[in-house]
């Protein structure tokens, strides 16, 4: 009877999310999607059943990754912030990756180079070692969105916001650029341990802009495309908490 306790208290514990948002102010990013942040509180503690911890200011250090079973980044989106860190601290550089190398789960969403400096915010530091990098930014492709391809970690083909990104070389493709598939979005790479890194080279999919009505600088007014965005998003936790 106590085994039988002990694997229902086990399956029942609830899993840990922690959203970093550490290097940019959050208005920010509730200014692309004012309901961002509401949305992950959704789907992470109502769709998912799990709990959301947003960090805001705290280092992200050996001991907050302690509880975490997925960590998802997010970059800045501007070079011009003042925030307590602005860029990644070597103390979080070295415990990311080796949370990651010790099994742990990541999500890391890197945005272009006009609007933050990746080898100053610390990028590569993060996915080099798993065989992956970031170069500079494609050529711009306003609203084309993007697509999600089958894979162990995500089994449907999604909508997804894109807007133009900077490059991502290695890992297996989990979605790519509308019209051409040479151009990965999001790749991943999965250790035998379990431990995963999954990187895109842009924000907009974590930051859910898939249907968010923004008005451009020249007065019009723009429907992203990506209606999925919180489906894919949901899909690819779900499969990193297994």
């Amino acid at each position: 009877a106590l085994l039988v306790l002990t694997i229902v208290s086990s399956y029942a514990q609830k899993r840990t999310v922690v959203l970093d948002i550490s290097h940019e102010i959050d208005t920010a990013y509730t200014y692309v999607n004012p309901n961002m942040f509401g949305q992950y509180k959704e789907l992470v503690g109502n769709k998912i059943g799990a709990e959301l911890i947003i960090n805001k200011d705290k280092e992200v250090d050996n001991a907050m990754l302690a509880n975490a079973d997925v960590l998802i980044v997010l970059s800045p989106l501007k070079k011009d912030r003042t925030t307590k860190k602005n860029n990644l601290t070597s103390v979080e550089r070295d415990a990311i990756v080796n949370y990651v190398k010790n099994g742990g789960k990541l999500i890391l969403f890197m945005d272009e180079e006009n609007r933050v400096n990746m080898e100053s915010f610390g990028g590569n530091d993060i996915v080099k070692p798993f065989g992956m990098e970031y170069g500079l930014d494609l050529p711009m492709k306003p609203d084309v969105g993007a697509t999600s391809l089958v894979t162990e970690a995500i089994k449907n083909k999604y909508e997804l916001s894109y807007s133009g990104s900077r490059s991502l070389t290695g890992g297996a493709p989990i979605s790519v650029r509308n019209g051409d598939e040479k151009v990965v979005h999001g790749a991943y790479v999965k250790l035998d341990n379990g431990g995963t890194i999954v990187a895109f080279g842009e924000t907009m999919t974590g930051l859910f802009m898939g249907g968010v009505e923004m008005s451009l600088p020249n007065g019009m007014k723009i429907i992203w495309k990506g209606k999925d965005d919180q489906l894919f998003m949901q899909e690819l936790i779900e499969w990193l908490l297994k």
